[in-house]
């Protein structure tokens, strides 16, 4: 009895040092971790973008990747000891944290993506403000809609685009980004002067209601077109941007009644209705930043 007891527990030992022996088949979450720090692995300690951002000298992206790292062993701890939720919470903050490095010093091709993409959107936004500013330029001068008409502002900004074109056709985008800014920057200070010299040419002589109307339809559009550029290039606290939205949300109401009332030929209250409108988007520009010419509004109500 006691030798077959004493056999039992021998196989019982073998039979558990075997199982112990052999290599037991993942689970899903299992599997699911070990490929994410495969991944974090490689991008925390095997990765070009290491070098670059240890070499960058940017102290806020070097404590980045640092706190990726800690992350990173963190997460391997956890999975250790059987944590394996625990471990990819750790994973997915390495990765975050990867993430705000890169940003912080991008590689040389990102970079390259981002003045393209810079490029595109000041070119369509330069298109607009020079559109507008020479449509109300004509009107300064009391010449017809579509006149064509030009100043020493517009030609500069022109000169600029024109700039902008050849350096990105070459591929010196960070240039050419340069030049659209510039223009960016002369066509908002000049339609804010035209738009502002123009507030008001009330004794203006108009053909006709409708005409009037039209007229101070595309002052309020003008001054529209100007509110997300202030916000792009003034870049205003989170604040103001709220007061922005606010201000330009009023617009919208008063443009909306004025559309109905010129529908039903009340051109008179049309207009007071786009004046008010047009008064909070001066009050919008405002709040973004942008200095308005002292006769260029009041304060909304």
């Amino acid at each position: 009895m006691i030798l077959a007891a004493r056999l039992a527990c021998a196989l019982a030992a073998f039979s558990g040092a075997f199982a112990f022996g052999q290599s037991p088949v993942p689970g899903p979450e299992r599997r699911a971790y070990e490929q994410k720090e495969s991944l974090v692995r490689r991008l925390v300690l095997d990765s070009p973008a290491e070098q670059r951002i240890q070499a960058s000298g940017n102290e806020d992206a070097r404590m980045h990747f640092a706190q990726a790292r800690a992350q990173h062993a963190r997460a391997v701890a956890l999975a250790e000891s059987g944590s394996l939720k625990e471990a990819e919470t750790a994973l997915n903050a390495a990765m975050w944290s990867v993430g705000n490095a890169h940003q912080l010093v991008p590689d040389a091709a990102a970079r390259a993506v981002d003045q393209r993409v810079r490029y595109a959107s000041l070119a369509r936004t330069v298109e607009t403000l020079a559109g507008s500013y020479e449509a109300n330029l004509a009107r300064a001068k009391g010449l017809p809609r579509g006149s064509p008409v030009s100043d020493a502002r517009l030609e500069a900004a022109r000169a600029r685009v024109e700039e902008a074109r050849a350096l990105a056709s070459s591929e010196r985008d960070a240039q050419a980004v340069v030049a659209l800014e510039k223009a960016e920057r002369e066509l908002m200070a000049g339609l804010n002067g035209l738009l502002g010299s123009a507030t008001i040419r009330y004794a203006t002589k108009f053909e006709s209601p409708d005409d009037e109307y039209a007229w101070e339809l595309e002052r309020n559009r003008s001054y529209r077109e100007l509110v997300p550029v202030a916000l792009a290039e003034l870049k205003p606290r989170r604040e103001a941007v709220t007061l922005v939205e606010r201000y330009v949300a009023t617009n919208r109401t008063h443009l909306a009644d004025a559309e109905r009332l010129a529908g039903s030929r009340q051109f008179g209250p049309a207009i007071d209705a786009l004046r008010s409108g047009t008064t909070f988007l001066q009050a919008a520009l405002a709040a973004a930043g942008l200095v308005m010419p002292k006769d260029a509004g009041a304060s909304p109500p």
